[in-house]
């Protein structure tokens, strides 16, 4: 699906995040559950915990446990409701 263009001024990030699936049904591992449908976890979101995390699921041969880089908006760009 491509992505719909950003304007010249919007100001963007990139963030890398790890993706889980379990395409072969409902599985939990370490403390989460995930199916069939991708489940997205940014550095912050795991904490200092996240390697550890990212261990136990990638010794799960019924998870698929991947990385990839969104583009998001800057967290203040645009944003005057934050206040």
């Amino acid at each position: 699906m491509a992505k719909a263009p950003t304007s010249s001024t919007e100001k963007t990030r990139r963030v890398p995040k790890i993706v889980v699936t379990a395409p072969g049904g409902p599985r939990r591992r370490a403390g989460y559950g995930f199916g069939p449908a991708e489940t997205s976890f940014t550095e912050e979101q795991l904490g200092e915990d996240g390697e550890k995390l990212i261990e136990a699921w990638r010794a799960d041969p019924f998870l698929k446990v991947d990385m990839r880089i969104d583009e998001e908006p800057e967290p203040d760009a645009g944003n005057s409701d934050s206040q």
